[in-house]
């Protein structure tokens, strides 16, 4: 990966292929699953899953999410400071009427192959836009950066005293 923080940020986000997805259940625990995704030009998230999931319904009722993607252990040079980053984002339901429900389901597809074509035709799938709010990025040690401005694309150094 680059030693720019920008650049390591892009590189992540296109090779990740699954983000690790973090939700509160009815009663107010924390649960944890993962989801393919893909993202539009304004940074958003976009997931395809299972109404079944107990993920969906955790997100039906409770839509502020948690977002992580992070690279693979075997990619990391150091298990204690593997390239992270994290989001906090809200969640909508993307309605099959939406013009971009199709848009990015043929996106879903074509990154992740024909059995996409499968889940279209299964009722129960839902479509969530996940709108991040606020985000870190994690390089390695001494290298973390908050995520700001438009799309979270601005990436600033977080000093030493600051949280």
């Amino acid at each position: 990966m680059s030693k720019h923080p920008e650049e390591t940020l892009g590189q992540l986000l296109e090779s990740a292929k699954t983000l690790q997805l973090a939700t509160l259940d009815a009663g107010g625990e924390a649960s944890i699953s993962y989801a393919p995704f893909v993202r539009d030009d304004a940074g958003n998230f976009y997931i395809f899953v299972s109404g079944l999931a107990s993920h969906t319904q955790e997100i039906l009722h409770h839509p502020q999410v948690a977002v992580l993607l992070i690279t693979d252990e075997q990619d990391a040079r150091q298990i204690f400071a593997r390239t992270r980053a994290t989001y906090r984002c809200v969640a909508e339901v993307v309605a099959r009427e939406e013009a971009a429900y199709p848009l990015m389901l043929d996106k879903i597809e074509a990154r992740f192959g024909n059995v996409v074509g499968l889940l279209r035709g299964l009722g129960d799938f839902v479509m969530f836009r996940l709108k991040p709010q606020s985000g870190r990025f994690v390089m390695g040690f001494g290298q973390a950066f908050v995520l700001a401005g438009e799309g979270l694309r601005d990436v600033q150094h977080i000093g030493a005293g600051q949280a």
